[in-house]
């Protein structure tokens, strides 16, 4: 009888496929801190993470641990190097969230480009009639860079070229195939873009650093007016300079599901600006990806346990 562990809430579809399984002991949890973490998987088999940060502390004191499934695809806050000391693979769900991050990435898109978070206040507020005295613009025939052409950033080019745009490609060799493939431009080094297109959106992991892709200079080297769109990781902009750029009037907008701090401090200067469009990290919180996500990490992990994890889920495929 294994142990598996799950840190929830997970959509009730994950549980449904536990329960299909009669050699399994399930033990689900919520509201943990990396200490209380670490006691509930002491005895644990298996373990399927969400958020709470696990450390190098609780991960020796595991001794049964096998395999440790993500619920997501971040892993900032796993200990990767302790569970590769110990041979224990970590798995990530994919692109079972792509089709969502992409469509939200669309929307701050339409959203900073036709202001409606602005729109929707005038008409809340009695200034009806200020709608004349915007400025809006369509997507047909702009231009995005995408930083990052995975499975969350393929699947946003994809819905960009179908709004008219152009799309540029910037990564690896197989960023450039890929591009090719799909009539989009490529260029290698996303700087040399920067000042050619309307948009820059970013689709990386954050730095292992914590440092910013997008600073000072970066925004300078852009098109006056361009948006900046992150879902990827708070950490890849520089907060302080995108409000410098933005305050300039350099800078037509941004649009911002992740920050550097979540929730924002109530200081962010970044609040106060109107062109910036912020959700709070929710770009993969559909029902449809919590099914995807749900389903996905509950079979990696009852792969790992059987002996048949899919590598191309491992974060650290060395301990295959």
């Amino acid at each position: 009888m294994a142990t598996i562990f799950v840190e929830g809430p997970m959509h009730a579809r994950g549980m449904e496929l536990l329960s299909l399984r009669d050699d399994l002991d399930v033990r689900l949890e919520q509201g943990l801190t990396p200490d209380s973490l670490a006691a509930a998987i002491k005895d644990a088999d298996a373990v399927i993470l969400r958020l709470t940060p696990l450390t190098a502390q609780a991960i020796a004191g595991a001794a049964n641990l096998k395999v440790v499934s993500r619920l997501g695809v971040g892993y900032d806050h796993v200990d990767v190097a302790a569970l590769s000391g110990r041979g224990i693979p970590l798995a990530i769900v994919g692109d079972a969230l792509a089709a969502s991050v992409a469509e939200h990435t669309v929307l701050l898109m339409l959203g900073l480009s036709r202001q409606i978070a602005v729109m929707d206040r005038y008409t809340r507020t009695g200034r009806y009639a200020e709608r004349f005295k915007s400025q809006t613009h369509e997507l047909l025939d702009k231009s995005v860079l995408i930083v990052g052409l995975g499975g969350i950033g393929g699947e946003a080019a994809k819905r960009c070229a179908a709004f008219g745009m152009r799309v540029v490609a910037c990564g690896r060799e197989a960023t450039r195939k890929e591009a090719q493939r799909l009539g989009y431009d490529y260029v290698a080094d996303f700087h040399d873009a920067l000042g050619d297109v309307d948009f820059v959106s970013l689709h990386l992991p954050a730095n292992d650093d914590g440092t910013p892709l997008l600073g000072a200079a970066e925004f300078a080297a852009m098109k006056p007016g361009a948006y900046v769109i992150n879902t990827a990781r708070g950490s890849l902009i520089d907060e302080d300079a995108l409000h410098a750029a933005l305050v300039s009037g350099h800078l037509g907008g941004a649009g911002l599901d992740v920050t550097k701090d979540e929730p924002p401090k109530e200081d962010c200067p970044l609040l106060a600006l109107d062109n910036v469009l912020f959700t709070p990290h929710n770009s993969a919180l559909t029902v449809e990806t919590g099914r995807r996500v749900a389903e996905t990490a509950v079979r990696n992990v009852l792969a790992g346990l059987d002996g048949n994890l899919d590598p191309a889920f491992v974060v650290n495929k060395e301990v295959l």
